[in-house]
């Protein structure tokens, strides 16, 4: 069986349409626009200007880690992603060494500098 595969001078339509202005449907948006005239993103809240949580997002509050592979997948998407994080306010951590990993019934994990470091941002 054999597959086409869309090119940027042969769209496969003129508009998509993306449910969700979270980072899954931005991320889905953006890889999107490669293929589209147009993408559009509906979202059931107002988006704000700022960085802010929103109504339909519950978990917006909770802090948050990205983790290296992600941050990598986000960069080719969105070059200087990781800049802007860390100028939002996101602080640079090493995973195996900031994080305290505790799994019942098992010792706690001891601390390993990786040779990475990735993000994590603080709830509002």
């Amino acid at each position: 069986m054999k597959r086409a595969v869309a090119s940027k001078n042969s769209y496969l339509g003129k508009r998509a349409i993306v449910v969700g202005a979270g980072l899954g449907g931005l991320s889905a948006a953006r890889a999107l626009s490669d293929y589209f005239g147009e993408v559009m993103i509906l979202d059931r809240d107002e988006l704000p200007d700022d960085a802010i949580p929103r109504p339909g997002v519950p978990q917006g509050r909770h802090p948050h880690g990205l983790l290296g592979g992600g941050l990598k997948a986000l960069e080719n998407l969105f070059p200087g992603f990781g800049n802007e994080l860390l100028r939002a306010g996101a602080e640079p951590i090493n995973p195996g060494f900031d994080v305290l990993n505790e799994v019942p019934g098992q010792d706690v994990w001891p601390k390993i500098k990786f040779s990475w470091s990735t993000t994590r941002c603080r709830g509002r």
